[in-house]
């Protein structure tokens, strides 16, 4: 594994949501998924609606990895066996995403999102009654 020490002084953060992580020191293994589906309708009432992730398409694909197709020859000289840092201040992490102080050996990140947004068509919108027009 990993020799190296992390060092933080401080570190802030409002948010840490939705399959995301916050890591301080060293980690063999980072592998986080998040999957979301966003209904936006509208309408002046809402009303329950029935939905599954394996209804959608963008669900259902496998998760891709580009495979390198070029060898990569790396050489590390960390004499200094401290990784330092100051102050961390971040407004959210989210959505599969990794905030990192130290050694990671392998990250996999997935985020999913379907938009769903419905909206009426023009000749279903209510008209809007404007008083200031006078007849």
């Amino acid at each position: 594994m990993f020799s190296r020490i992390s060092k933080v002084k401080s570190l802030l953060s409002d948010t840490v949501s939705f399959s995301s992580t916050l890591q301080i020191g060293d980690t063999s293994y980072i592998d986080v998924n998040s999957l979301a589906l966003a209904i936006q309708k509208k309408s002046e009432t809402f009303h329950s609606v029935d939905v599954h992730f394996e209804n959608y398409d963008i669900f259902k694909k496998p998760f891709y990895i580009p495979r390198l197709n070029e060898p990569v020859i790396s050489s590390f000289s960390n004499p200094n066996p401290f990784i330092r840092v100051g102050h961390i201040n971040i407004i959210g992490i989210s959505s599969s995403s990794v905030v990192g102080v130290g050694n990671v050996g392998h990250a996999r990140m997935e985020s999913r999102v379907k938009h769903i947004r419905e909206v009426p068509k023009k000749n279903e919108e209510t008209p809007i009654d404007d008083s200031t027009i006078n007849t």
